[in-house]
Formats: C-alpha cells, sequence, structure tokens
C-alpha cells in the first residue's frame, strides 16, 4: 500500500484522506499540472477484479458526463502500477455526516444544502442516471456551506447490468422500500433517500433507525414516514408534509423530481414563523400520534437516542441481501390482531387452533362482481399461487404472503394478514388503469375465515381512491404444500400494527347533501367498511349502496372525497361531475362514530345536460349495523 510521500506516477501522495468500499482517497500532489488534487485509486485487493474494476470505471464516466457545479469536476483519469486512478478537485470542509456528530441542523441551513443535492440529483436524473447511495457522508460541504454530491460508483443506467441477480447495493438507512425487493433502477428512489438525509439534518436521527438489517428494512418497508416537527419545536409542522411526501412507500406518490422536494421545503421555510412551529396540544387524544405505534401523550421523556455512528446500520458497496426478506412497499394488513399469551413463535404447530396459516397456496377467484354481486363485464375466474407463513404471539397472529405464480390475478407482489375475530385481513395498495387512461391507486383487501379442512374462503376487494370503479370477487386459499422460507418475509419481524379511529366508522349510515342553494338531495342508506393500513395513518372508508359508491379516504385526522365521473340527468343526457368535500373527525369519538359531517363542492362541467353543482353540507348519520 502507498504511504505518505510516496510518488504515484506523477502524482506525490500527500495524506490518506479516508478510505471506503471500492477505494482510498488521498491528498495528493499533481507535479505536471503543479496543483493539490483529491486522487482516488481502486484497492489494491480489487484491482484484478473484473466486476469492481468496471464499478470503478462507471464512476469516473457518470460524475465526468455531469456538468453541474455540485458535483465534483473530474481532472484525470488512468491507471497506474496496475491500480486504477482517478483526480477530481480537491474540496476543503467536511461531509455532512461529520457535521451531523454536532446535532442537527438549523432547518434554513438544512434546506439551503438540500436544495444543492437535489440539483445535482435532477442532472444526474435528466442524463439517465441514477445515483443509488444518497446518504450524508456522500454530501461535502465547504467552508462557504457550499455542497457536492460524491461517490457515484454504485450509479446505474438503465442499460448497465454489473449487479449480480439476487445483489443489492447500497446503504440500507436511505434505502427505498422498493430496492429491498427489487433493487428498482429509479429515479424516485434518489428522491426518498434524499428525504431521509432530510429528515436527518434537521432531527439529527435516522429516520427508521435500527441496528439490525432486518429492523431497519421493517421501518422503511412497513412503518409510515416520522413527523419531524414532534423531534423539535423549532421545526415548522408543515415540514412534516414535505417528509411524508418524500418518504412515501409507492414511488409514484412521491415528489416529481428531487427539485420538486427542495422547493416545496424551500417554500416551508421561508413561510415558516412562530404561528406554524409544532406546539404539543395539552391533551393529545389517543389518534394524534398514529405513526407512533402507542397511545399516549406528546413525548416528555428523556431524549430521542444519538444519531448512529458511521459504521452502525450502513452499508458501502456490495451486499447481497438474502431473500428471507423479500418483501414489497406499501404492502400492510390491516385490523386489530386477536389478543394472545407468548411470544412469537416460528413453529406453526404451536400457534392456536384455526390461527396456522403457513404453506404454499392456490388462491382460486370466482367471476368478478360490483360490491352488490352484480356480474361485471371481462372479468372471468382466475387463479394465482401464494407463500404463506404465520406466526402468533402476545401481539396475535400476522402472515405474510409473497405471490409466487407468473401470472394470475394478484396486483400484489406481497400481502400481511392479521387476524380478527378468526378472519384473516390484509389491505394492500397497488396501481392500475381502472376505466381511464391513467392508472390510479387502487385499494386491494382481502378476508379469509379459515374452514376445518385447512381451506380459507372470503372476498377479494378493490376500490379506487377517487371512486371510478370498486369490484369484488369471492376467494378461496387452497393449501398445496409446504412454503418456502426464501421466498416469503419472515412475519416476526414485522412492527406492531397501530389503530386507527377511523375503524370506528363501519355500519349503515344514510347520506344527506344539503347545497347552499336550498336544494337537498334526499339520503341514500350506505352500507360502510372501513380498511386501514396497518401503519393506521391511511385508511378507506368505502360507502355503497345499490345505486353508488362514495369513497372516503381517512389521513391526518380527517377524511377526503376526490370523485370524477359522468353522471345521467334528470331530464336525459349526461355530463362530467367531480365532487371534492372534506370530513374532519368528530371530537366526541364513539364507536361506532354515530354522526360524521363535511363541506365540498360539487362541478358540473361546462356544456354539460345537467344544471346545478356548488357547495354543500354533507351528513352521515348512522342507522345499524
Amino acid at each position: 500500500m502507498p504511504v505518505e510521500g510516496t510518488p504515484f506516477g506523477r502524482y506525490q501522495l500527500i495524506e490518506l484522506l479516508g478510505r471506503g468500499g471500492m477505494g482510498e482517497v488521498w491528498r495528493a500532489y499533481d507535479t505536471q499540472i503543479d496543483r493539490v488534487v483529491a486522487l482516488k485509486m481502486l484497492l489494491q485487493n480489487l484491482s484484478d477484479d473484473p466486476e469492481f474494476e468496471q464499478r470503478f470505471r462507471r464512476e469516473v464516466r457518470a460524475a465526468a458526463r455531469l456538468d453541474d457545479r455540485h458535483v465534483v469536476p473530474i481532472y484525470d483519469f488512468g491507471e497506474i502500477d496496475g491500480r486504477l486512478y482517478v483526480t477530481m478537485r480537491l474540496i476543503g470542509g467536511t461531509d455532512l455526516h461529520s457535521l451531523l456528530d454536532n446535532g442537527p441542523l438549523e432547518p434554513p441551513r438544512a434546506v439551503a444544502i438540500i436544495e444543492q443535492i437535489a440539483a445535482a440529483l435532477h442532472a444526474a436524473h435528466q442524463t439517465g442516471l441514477v445515483h443509488r447511495d444518497v446518504k450524508p457522508s456522500n454530501i461535502l460541504i465547504d467552508e462557504n456551506d457550499f455542497a457536492y454530491l460524491i461517490d457515484f460508483g454504485i450509479a446505474r443506467t438503465a442499460e448497465d447490468g454489473v449487479t449480480q441477480t439476487g445483489a443489492t447495493i447500497g446503504t440500507w438507512a436511505y434505502m427505498a422500500p422498493e430496492r429491498f425487493s427489487s433493487d428498482q433502477t429509479n429515479p424516485s428512489s434518489d428522491i426518498y433517500a434524499l428525504a431521509c438525509v432530510l429528515y436527518e439534518c434537521v432531527t439529527g436521527q435516522q429516520p427508521f433507525p435500527g441496528d439490525t438489517f432486518e429492523r431497519v428494512a421493517s421501518g422503511h418497508i412497513f412503518m409510515p414516514p416520522p413527523r419531524p416537527s414532534e423531534v423539535s419545536r423549532t421545526i415548522p409542522t408543515a415540514l412534516d408534509a414535505v417528509i411524508a411526501t418524500g418518504l412515501a412507500k409507492q414511488p409514484a406518490e412521491r415528489y416529481r423530481t428531487a427539485v420538486d422536494m427542495a422547493s416545496a421545503a424551500k417554500e416551508v421555510i421561508s413561510g415558516s414563523s412562530q404561528a406554524n412551529l409544532y406546539r404539543p396540544p395539552p391533551s393529545p387524544p389517543a389518534y394524534s400520534y398514529p405513526h407512533a405505534g402507542i397511545t399516549m401523550p406528546a413525548p416528555t421523556g428523556p431524549p430521542p437516542p444519538k444519531r448512529p455512528r458511521r459504521n452502525q446500520g450502513l452499508l458501502v458497496g456490495a451486499l447481497v441481501f438474502f431473500t428471507t426478506l423479500v418483501v414489497v412497499a406499501a404492502v400492510v394488513g390491516v385490523v386489530a390482531f386477536t389478543q394472545r399469551d407468548g411470544s412469537f413463535t416460528s413453529s406453526p404447530s404451536a400457534s392456536p387452533s384455526g390461527t396456522e396459516f403457513t404453506g404454499t397456496y392456490t388462491a382460486d377467484y370466482g367471476p368478478g362482481t360490483d360490491l352488490d354481486d352484480k356480474p361485471v363485464p371481462n372479468a372471468p375466474a382466475t387463479t394465482s399461487n401464494w407463500a404463506v407463513r404465520s406466526e402468533c404471539g402476545a401481539s396475535g397472529c400476522v402472515a405474510t404472503a409473497a405471490n409466487i405464480s407468473s401470472s394470475g390475478m394478484a396486483l400484489l407482489s406481497n400481502l400481511t394478514f392479521d387476524q380478527i375475530g378468526g378472519t384473516w385481513i390484509a389491505v394492500g395498495l397497488a396501481s392500475a388503469q381502472c376505466g381511464g387512461d391513467q392508472p390510479e391507486e387502487l385499494w386491494v383487501i382481502f378476508t379469509l375465515q379459515p374452514h376445518p379442512d385447512g381451506t380459507l374462503s372470503g372476498e377479494s376487494v378493490r376500490a379506487s381512491t377517487n371512486g371510478a370503479c370498486a369490484a369484488k370477487r369471492t376467494v378461496k386459499f387452497t393449501r398445496t404444500g409446504d412454503a418456502d422460507s426464501n421466498k416469503v418475509a419472515d412475519p416476526a419481524v414485522l412492527p406492531p400494527r397501530v389503530v386507527s379511529p377511523a375503524e370506528a366508522l363501519h355500519g349503515a349510515y344514510r347520506q344527506t347533501t344539503t347545497f347552499t342553494d336550498g336544494k337537498v338531495l334526499p339520503g341514500n342508506v350506505l352500507s360502510t367498511n372501513t380498511y386501514c393500513l396497518r401503519t393506521g395513518d391511511r385508511c378507506m372508508s368505502l360507502m355503497h349502496a345499490p345505486d353508488g359508491v362514495v369513497t372516503l379516504i381517512f389521513a391526518q385526522d380527517k377524511w377526503t372525497r376526490n370523485e370524477a365521473g359522468t353522471t345521467p340527468c334528470p331530464g336525459g343526457g349526461s355530463a362530467q361531475i367531480t365532487i371534492t368535500a372534506e370530513y374532519p373527525m368528530p371530537r366526541q369519538l364513539d364507536d361506532p362514530i354515530a354522526l360524521l359531517t363535511g363541506r365540498g363542492k360539487q362541478t358540473v362541467a361546462a356544456g354539460g345536460a345537467c344544471a346545478g353543482g356548488g357547495d354543500f353540507t354533507d351528513t352521515f348519520e348512522r342507522t345499524g349495523d
């Protein structure tokens, strides 16, 4: 290994600045140009490895093709004494990780740094390049707070193929949920990582900390985004929404570009004042903190744990993630666990009677119908195959399921079932076309009742967020063999489910809509079921009658309604109508909820055959089960 002062071709190695998974970086003197540079060379033990040599060359090409002032410029590249090297501008200052060792940054400073790195990422994404390892130690800060994004050694484009099958490269603490299962190459994964960095900058903590891979991965995949305003009073509450969007489980729900996220954060900081800084309420209701997994007032105890040092929970270079935790983000279960004594056990035979749900299963789906069992066109019976693992303990019974069929009904690759009242229930989010040209968010719900012969049967319901379509099928799971543990996630690593107050909206409700012009629409009686992600932060309340469906989405202590479609007019013809409304959580939280009220607006497209529309108030009054 070279020592300080050792000649290296035309360069004089002055000081070893650091060593990473692929190479070491030196402060070096270029005797030919007469300047001090940063010189990175491939590690000696990797010089003969074709894969790492290719990765090193790719880093150079990736950085060299980017023309952005927040990417360190490349000076020279070559090979000396059998070792690949690259020289670049030497940046005076420190890396962001070291800066954060001294504590969190003030929000304006943090956002200013993130804004610069977002510009570098945007430049990379526009050239088809995905960084894949955005983290504080890959962000350099000079003495003027000018930021640089470095280390494109594992960056990829769609045509790259260096990573071997089954290998995932990156750093656990900043990896998007989808990368734990498929290692998808997508700019949205970089945006997710940058949101993790933003959260860490303002709080001093990683968003999903953990001392094992399983804990970190479980947080990214299943836990809702944390709220930075609950860590510090100096953080505007509006920044919670920016973090939540950046850390959305589904890539399509995140910001379109890194610059968009940085702009949203900057707008929050620019408009922040004492009025919108976080202040814990004097006696918060239990449902004010659904992301925490507990029911308790605002924390008043000791401060949160210190952020981990650089070698804890991090991964530099390549790491093969064994498929025992191959799971997909935004696929989560619903409703309460059955309470039982004892800890989790991996032995299905130790489970209480009727709770065993382990093995490979063929799922037979009946023809599609609407919510009132009327047949729908182009929805024939079909099948899919699942591998399932279940465990029971003090928190109840939970099962993870992975779709192992090459084709079939499943819109989701993975499901998580929770058992309540003897029924296995799962809720997942998917994206699919639902009567329009663009994909829509689709809620997928399974309810399965176990039978003495080992089969499980029930329904599979699908409904779009915008209310454009809702349908269901009968489904029967028949066990065909044992499950391969390498094909399905271990249910023991899942965090406890979070109870949502929205679950109290169930039963029959009479809807009455009153417009500001005095027109009253007589009430339909709607059969209502509420399905919640097991994180508790989002729910769908599906309310239906034979002549229509009302779809309400619950988040942040309120339901919202966003519907669009064509409706027949009383005098003939039809018109495009959109309906938007909000329904806040009732102040008195009863189970079941007796009365839900809200306000909204109906818009009738110009030129349609229908008249009317306007602002309205809505009431849903419970009439029974």
